[in-house]
């Protein structure tokens, strides 16, 4: 299965070493990763399809981008392929734009059923997958819903609502890190997120990974759906959970 990461602060961040410990406990992934953050409200994704970590070793690429890359959000993906060929268009993140903001999104998870969803309005050309066409359906329904104000208790609306006709129309494995710079949304419903606030070993701000143990030996707090739930929602400001609901 994939793992995501991400970083929250209110001012940039870099992440040099929860990055690498990040890619190191996500070995057995093996088919690819990624990195996304943003510089000048500009969104940059830079990933390969090549293994992050292997035989105690990281990707020259990874290990450098854990130490150059400063930004408020940092979004990184791990990629175990379950669906799409194994190739850098393939591996996460993505981008796609929106009302002039750039958009960075990552999933992991298994929702074949979303496959067959066609977007009239955005679209990852290059891309045959899930995690493609579970972007586009979520850009698509916070189009349909969001209303001219971007602040983010509407944009949080638009996500929850869209999410949970998400989960009832397209029913699937769906975790997923979105955000368009201002505000990180975060969604589970299967596996969890575990989330950690001003750690002592790592970076400061908050951070983020659908990994079992964390990053570190501190408490991390888990956050996983309730029964009968679609799904657990959380959106990220800065180093704080701005708003959390279980649709």
């Amino acid at each position: 299965m994939c793992d995501l990461f991400a970083l929250s602060a209110a001012t940039n961040y870099s992440a040099p070493r929860s990055l690498p410990i990040f890619a190191a406990k996500a070995g057995r992934n093996l088919d690819g990763w990624g990195i996304g953050f943003f510089r000048k409200n500009r969104a940059y994704v830079e990933k390969s399809a090549d293994r992050a970590y292997h035989e105690g070793r990281f990707h020259d690429s990874f290990q450098r981008l854990a130490r150059v890359v400063s930004s408020k959000f940092i979004v990184a993906h791990v990629r175990l392929r379950t669906s799409g060929p194994i190739d850098e268009c393939h591996a996460h993140p993505f981008i796609l734009q929106f009302r002039e903001q750039d958009w960075i999104f990552a999933h992991n998870g298994k929702a074949p059923a979303i496959e067959a969803y066609r977007s009239d309005k955005f679209r990852l050309e290059d891309a045959v997958s899930d995690s493609a066409r579970t972007f586009e359906y979520l850009l698509d329904g916070i189009a349909a819903r969001d209303t001219e104000s971007g602040d983010a208790p509407s944009l949080f609306r638009a996500v929850a609502d869209t999410s949970r006709r998400l989960v009832e129309e397209y029913p699937g494995n769906y975790n997923y890190l979105l955000t368009n710079g201002s505000v990180l949304f975060a969604f589970s419903n299967h596996r969890q997120f575990l989330l950690l606030k001003g750690s002592k070993q790592l970076e400061g701000g908050l951070l983020l990974t659908t990994l079992e143990h964390g990053l570190s030996e501190e408490s991390w707090t888990r956050f996983a759906k309730e029964k009968e739930s679609a799904g657990v929602l959380m959106a990220i400001l800065g180093s704080d959970i701005l708003l959390k609901e279980n649709l």
